[in-house]
């Protein structure tokens, strides 16, 4: 009998290593002979870099870099010297760890020091970059990103403008200064969390800008800057991709800006780039059961996210799925059925939600314990 464990991080509790490792152990304590394949699994958002780096042999290098808000901070450049390859992660210095979601700090910030911490990559003289996009608090379109590469926005004036969201609506210029040969021969990859737009019907760039603090009332605001920053970068860059193309969205539209400061970037689903690097398919051979997973299920999921990357697999060569979630939005049984899932498992059930985190961390420990003695006994029944 074997089972292949795929989650995702469950943000905020238990990195996607954890989750695998406490289901694992239950699996063992109620089954010790059946083989468990441990397949932590990312799409691009926090965590993502880590995980390539354990999966591929990285080193990692520490550096000097600075935060969404510009204070000092240090992220790491993962490093594979035969294959000349960089990995870097937007969510390190642009995410929660380095600052609280409100909408105050999302119009101040920008992509900047995720510009910085690519630059760091290059003395290593780089031949392929791979860009982990997602998890971020700052909506700038990669403007930030874009500026550290020498792309200046000017307003009316001739003023050079600091990147921000509440500055877009002043700009009337840009100019570019020339990066080096050898940057622009490197391969740049970015590996997107997500595959939605940042403008158009259904999920879009706005539907995210709640988690990064942004009120209702203030999200029309911000789609109008981004829009406005797009119109003027698009008549000195039509290369740039539009606003309707899939992955704009990701990261608070990064790759807007960075396609123009690097016109070959390839931009990928960042579930499937990572499921490929880690052997994920393969390792579904002569399964019995796969069980994937990550924080929370909702239509957010079907956007590339990797509970979605991951039942395409499955479903592929016909494999049993089931899916283990923090919490799941009400049209539960649609998802079901769009993601192939046989079955769903919540750990946060609403009578739960008075918790604090500290007892929700440690009842979620013993539920998913449990859960993986429940999975050892539905194999054995089989």
């Amino acid at each position: 009998m074997r089972i292949v464990l795929a989650f995702d991080k469950f943000k905020g509790t238990f990195t996607a290593r954890q989750v695998c490792e406490l289901v694992a152990d239950g699996i063992r304590n109620r089954n010790p002979k059946i083989e468990i394949i441990q397949r932590p699994m990312a799409d691009g958002g926090e965590g993502s870099a880590s995980l390539l780096a354990a999966s591929l042999g990285m080193e990692s290098l520490r550096v000097e870099v600075c935060d969404l808000l510009g204070r000092p901070t240090e992220a790491n450049v993962y490093w594979q010297n035969a294959r000349r390859l960089a990995v870097l992660e937007s969510a390190e210095i642009l995410g929660n760890a380095k600052s609280l979601a409100t909408e105050e700090i999302l119009l101040e910030s920008n992509t900047w020091g995720f510009g910085k911490l690519l630059q760091k990559a290059f003395p290593l003289r780089p031949q392929e970059v791979w860009l982990c996009i997602g998890g971020t608090l700052t909506a700038d379109a990669g403007w930030g990103i874009a500026s550290a590469f020498g792309l200046s926005a000017y307003d009316e004036n001739g003023k050079r403008l600091r990147p921000c969201i509440e500055n877009m609506h002043k700009i009337r210029s840009f100019q570019k200064e020339e990066i080096p040969d050898y940057m622009k021969k490197c391969r740049i990859t970015a590996l997107c969390d997500v595959n939605a737009p940042a403008k158009g019907p259904g999920v879009t760039l706005a539907s995210f800008l709640r988690q990064k603090g942004a009120k209702d009332s203030t999200i029309p605001y911000i789609e109008k800057q981004i829009y406005h920053f797009w119109n003027i970068l698009k008549n000195d860059f039509p290369s740039i991709p539009r606003l309707e193309d899939a992955f704009t969205g990701a990261g608070g539209g990064i790759c807007i800006g960075l396609s123009a400061v690097f016109n070959n970037i390839r931009i990928e689903m960042g579930s499937k780039k990572i499921a490929k690097a880690i052997a994920l398919a393969p390792s579904f051979t002569g399964s019995d059961l796969i069980v994937c997973g990550e924080g929370s299920l909702d239509d957010l999921t079907l956007y590339g996210k990797t509970v979605s990357t991951v039942s395409q697999l499955a479903l592929k060569n016909q494999h049993k799925l089931i899916g283990i979630f923090g919490n799941v939005t009400k049209n539960k049984q649609e998802l079901k059925l769009k993601l192939g899932l046989t079955e769903i498992i919540t750990l946060v059930e609403e009578e739960n939600m008075g918790y604090t985190a500290n007892e929700l961390m440690r009842n979620s420990k013993l539920k998913l314990y449990h859960i993986g003695q429940d999975l050892a006994d539905k194999l054995v029944s089989k």
